[in-house]
């Protein structure tokens, strides 16, 4: 089944620690779209990831290149989670949170995937943190569709199998509200972590990185 321009990404799992979500929201970000309207923050995120401005508030793409290969960045088109800072209308998003909460009900992975490179990605994934425990589906039509595929995530691997005509979500989709708006167009509305949480995520990953 295609799992057409805008599916809607469903993910249950089990827990993971703090310290374990630190390591996955910085590495699953993709530092190349993380830009949003609120400048200050941009700066900020910015410098604690060691990524210098460059014309029209943009990081250059020397230093953006730098940060994701020190942080040890996925290479993830359509998985990336947007917990750090996200203009998305829903705010900061992703199938991992701060507090180690797994899961994802109310946003789309972006147009046109295939099973092959959404496969691709949740390999990845499960490598870099073997200790994910997980299962995700993907819903044709933004969520209002049909059950297109299924990937499972446990002891360091991913599997894709497609599902039976039929087959019972894993969770139910969520739509945004009416509050959900109105929290993104306050001031740090785009922001999602402390800047405490950010910074010492990042110095976990950095210390990770040189053991």
């Amino acid at each position: 089944m295609e799992l057409t321009k805008w599916p809607r990404l469903l993910v249950t799992g089990q827990p993971v620690t703090e310290e374990q979500a630190n390591d996955i929201l910085i590495r699953t970000a993709n530092l190349w779209l993380m830009h949003t309207n609120d400048r200050e923050w941009t700066a900020i995120v910015g410098e604690v990831l060691g990524m210098e401005n460059g014309p029209h508030g943009f990081w250059t793409p020397d230093s953006t290149k730098a940060a994701v290969e020190r942080l040890r960045c996925l290479d993830l088109e359509w998985l990336y989670t947007s917990r750090i800072a996200s203009s998305w209308i829903g705010g900061p998003h992703g199938w991992c949170n701060w507090d180690g909460t797994i899961g994802s009900t109310n946003y789309n992975i972006g147009k046109w995937p295939d099973v092959e490179s959404v496969t691709e990605e949740w390999q990845q994934i499960a490598a870099a943190f073997p200790y994910l425990d997980l299962r995700a589906q993907l819903v044709t039509d933004e969520g209002s569709g049909e059950l297109a595929a299924e990937w499972t995530v446990a002891a360091g691997r991913a599997t894709h199998r497609e599902p039976a005509p039929g087959e019972p979500l894993i969770t139910e989709p969520n739509n945004l509200d009416e509050f959900d708006f109105l929290h993104r167009l306050f001031v740090g509305g785009e922001r999602g972590v402390p800047l405490p949480r950010l910074r010492a995520a990042v110095a976990q990953v950095l210390e990770s990185a040189s053991a």
